[in-house]
């Protein structure tokens, strides 16, 4: 199982080497660098963008020595007015794989203390049709952490239960799309919403979706592969094969 959320020194948060996921682990391995444009975290707002060509490059001299274990990805950040920008950089480009991610709104990165400011449900609400939005707008593979607009937030279950048709929705264009369903290591058990993900793995396997990728989200190695061995017991007891993963 292969860990399909995974960051190094190519993304602006990010200090890990390839190096140090390669030789903790003998299998294939993927980063998604952080692509985030007007990116108002950590002292912004800036655009976040990977270089490209160095990116290729590196992993081209890295698969030479490691026996091409690696391959290339990205995590897109949209941001509704950066749509034409996003859409222009990602032109051309090759990767393996495209996480599909909403992590701000201009004014501020949902993982900052603002998003306390916000009615809570409301937020929601709205987030999931930010991600809608960027589902409809943007090529994609997996859409990454569906929770990370509230990850910081204090959700029940009965709260969360009470947004089934906005949820359903999201997940409806999800599965329209064709885009898989991230199971987010670090929102399960860093941020503590392994029973949000089991809720909505419900629904999802309700309606019909078949389609999942696991991920760590990992920026450090002490990261990489967080609590696999959860997941994979995740996995079996909603009877998620390895052919239903990417």
């Amino acid at each position: 199982m292969r860990d399909n959320h995974l960051h190094t020194y190519f993304s602006y948060d990010a200090t890990a080497d390839f190096s140090d996921y390669l030789e903790s682990y003998e299998g294939e391995i993927i980063t998604t660098e952080h692509f985030d444009l007007s990116n108002p975290y950590m002292g912004g707002p800036r655009d976040d963008v990977p270089d490209y060509e160095a990116y290729e490059r590196k992993i081209e001299e890295l698969n030479q020595r490691y026996g091409n274990r690696i391959k290339k990805g990205i995590e897109i950040g949209y941001y509704a007015p950066r749509e034409a920008d996003i859409l222009a950089y990602l032109e051309g480009k090759e990767y393996d794989l495209k996480l599909l991610s909403v992590h701000h709104n201009g004014r501020f990165d949902y993982l900052e203390e603002a998003v306390f400011e916000l009615d809570k449900m409301e937020h929601i609400i709205h987030y999931f049709k930010e991600m809608e939005e960027a589902i409809e707008r943007i090529p994609a593979d997996v859409l990454a952490h569906f929770d990370y607009g509230f990850r910081k937030l204090s959700v029940s279950l009965e709260e969360f239960k009470s947004l089934e048709p906005q949820l359903r929705q999201l997940f409806q264009k999800m599965i329209d799309y064709n885009l898989a369903f991230e199971l987010n290591s670090k929102s399960m058990y860093l941020y503590n919403h392994e029973e949000l993900y089991r809720y909505a793995l419900v629904l999802i396997k309700d309606m019909g979706g078949h389609r999942f990728s696991v991920g760590s989200d990992g920026h450090k190695v002490e990261h990489f592969r967080l609590h696999f061995d959860r997941i994979e017991h995740l996995l079996a007891e909603f009877e998620i094969g390895e052919e239903q993963l990417l």
